[in-house]
């Protein structure tokens, strides 16, 4: 997006509305002038940024502080010091409660409205957090970790989609890493804070930190009914004022010419939306959209999660330190995993996709491999298990830093890139649901694994990371550095699964006429400016003879390809 600066003396910010108002009426009274201040478009973005990064924050907050308070004496006293297997429960129900929060997007999400959306799930996350704070039985428990995680799931669904749908062009790109960035500050907030509250001896050490997240709900629930609705999906909704009037408070510059690009694109996306009959069809769609749910179930699989919800239980069960350093420890470790999330802005696109998840793959599989060793050797010198231990945290921070170099961000950028138009939003969501099943599965398993396995848990997610190599070597398609049209190209020329032999730099544009025109060696008549992109999609599905492409009939033949190429 390109914007300009509007007088400030005609733009200002409306008070505060009612969320309720709002839920009951569907319309958005940001555009209604009630001033009693003036805000710029800039400030705006930054307003909108904060409370997205504020949902990511409270995500993050809530992957650290589970494990942070199960390892404390007052938790395990309280609960009867739960067996390994019902505290992987208790940790993993609210993964069960995101799964169940991100397929309630899928179903109404276009329906409500992005910040309908957010306020809905805010609400619902704090009755999940109230019902943990103020639990007395470990069923009170359960059923706040699974509310809570419906309320987070719907919201980590939507928060970014928001984040970017009114963000200016040139920051789209990193606002994936950024909202990353955040999540790990919330990770590293819930360390400390269970930290500061570990030396007490009453249920306070279990139960502020739980509570304290209702800070987290008061900044959402107080931003996002102030803040502007999507442009993009009040288009979609035919309330195209009204999308005009949003594209005019968050513009520096003429928004006319930026109004009709994105009314033209939301036209074209919907004249391909694709059913849900189409995903499970087969062809080049089904296995860009396999691809993206793919990476997100290997991010699991590197067994992050076996760190992050239980870092201070891997540290004090595993590398047998004691709970004060493994608290200590584990707020450091934090902090330089969030570091290196930060590091990645500056080279996830110079390097590309695949050179930096598979030689990151290799080195978390060496972090783990170094973690069972020097556990193992621990466990059996009991008496000088110092040194040991000391590797060993050495070796979790090595894993850290290259998860967050090179496995944060990717997974969840992918599947954004990699989808086809008409498959974009579906499979964008069901990789989000594989993201939440795969966590529960590892976070589920870990406390079993530590107490049965001990270091051969480590051993398997050892295994699990080498294997992803070749897994990615093979099958996962370079998408930095091109276009959302260049990537549907590539898959145009490229029908096998095998990547490994396939050009992964230029497209041959030679080949495929001028990109959007229909030009050069590709003829047809595609209206709408739907050009490369409807094609393509018809491409996917094999409609390549008189089919509908972007609302008008058209007979195209695409220069230079046999049979084969199109099957």
């Amino acid at each position: 997006m390109s914007y300009h600066r509007i007088d400030d003396n005609n733009e200002t910010l409306p008070r505060i509305s009612s969320s309720f108002t709002l839920l009951k009426t569907g319309k958005d009274d940001f555009a209604k002038p009630r001033s009693s201040y003036a805000i710029t478009p800039r400030r705006r973005h930054a307003l909108i940024s904060i409370a997205a990064g504020t949902v990511m924050c409270l995500f993050g907050y809530e992957q650290g502080v589970f494990g942070g308070i199960i390892v404390g004496h007052e938790f395990q006293d309280y609960f009867k010091h739960p067996s390994p297997s019902l505290t992987g429960f208790v940790t993993s129900v609210y993964d069960l409660g995101c799964f169940a929060g991100a397929i309630l997007t899928l179903a109404v999400g276009e329906w409500l409205g992005r910040k309908r959306m957010l306020i809905i799930f805010t609400i619902i996350m704090t009755t999940g957090i109230l019902i943990q704070t103020g639990a007395h039985t470990m069923q009170h428990l359960l059923w706040g970790r699974f509310v809570a995680g419906i309320g987070n799931g719907g919201n980590t669904a939507t928060a970014p989609v928001w984040h970017v749908e009114t963000s200016y062009d040139d920051a789209k790109g990193k606002a994936v890493v950024k909202e990353m960035v955040v999540n790990v500050l919330g990770f590293v907030v819930s360390n400390a804070i269970t930290l500061a509250f570990s030396r007490l001896t009453t249920e306070a050490q279990w139960r502020f930190p739980l509570g304290i997240q209702v800070i987290f709900v008061v900044i959402i629930l107080t931003l996002v009914p102030m803040l502007p609705e999507s442009p993009r999906w009040l288009l979609a909704r035919g309330r195209d004022a009204e999308a005009k009037k949003v594209l005019a408070s968050l513009s520096e510059e003429d928004v006319e010419a930026e109004f009709n690009d994105i009314r033209e694109s939301v036209r074209r996306e919907q004249a391909v939306q694709a059913s849900w009959s189409q995903i499970f069809r087969g062809g080049q769609a089904t296995r860009r959209m396999l691809l993206g749910m793919l990476l997100q179930v290997c991010q699991q699989l590197t067994g992050i999660n076996v760190l992050c919800y239980y870092l201070p239980l891997v540290l004090h069960k595993s590398v047998s330190l004691p709970e004060l350093p493994s608290r200590l420890l584990s707020t450091f470790i934090a902090t330089l995993y969030m570091l290196a999330t930060a590091a990645s802005l500056f080279f996830i696109e110079r390097l590309g996709r695949r050179p930096l998840l598979m030689s990151m793959a290799l080195c978390q599989a060496l972090a783990f491999l170094g973690i069972a060793i020097s556990t193992e050797i621990g466990h059996d010198h009991r008496g000088g298990a110092l040194v040991p231990g000391v590797v060993a945290t050495v070796f979790i921070t090595f894993y850290f830093l290259a998860f967050g170099f090179g496995w944060v961000a990717t997974p969840w950028l992918y599947p954004a890139e990699v989808n086809s138009l008409s498959m974009r939003t579906k499979g964008a969501a069901l990789a989000t649901a594989c993201d939440w099943l795969f966590n529960y599965v590892v976070v589920q398993t870990t406390p079993i694994g530590i107490h049965y396995l001990h270091w051969g848990l480590y051993v398997v997610y050892a295994v699990l990371n080498a294997s992803f190599v070749p897994v990615i070597y093979y099958l996962i398609v370079e998408t930095a550095g091109k276009s959302l049209e260049q990537i549907d190209r590539w898959f145009a020329q490229n029908p096998g699964w095998l990547v490994h032999k396939a050009g992964q730099g230029a497209i041959r544009e030679d080949r495929m006429g001028e990109e959007g025109g229909g030009k050069g060696k590709g003829k047809g008549d595609w209206e709408e400016g739907v050009g490369m992109v409807g094609a393509y999609e018809a491409l996917d599905e094999g409609r390549y003879d008189g089919d509908m492409v972007g609302g008008e009939e058209s007979e195209f033949v695409v220069a230079g390809y046999e049979d084969e190429d199109l099957e």
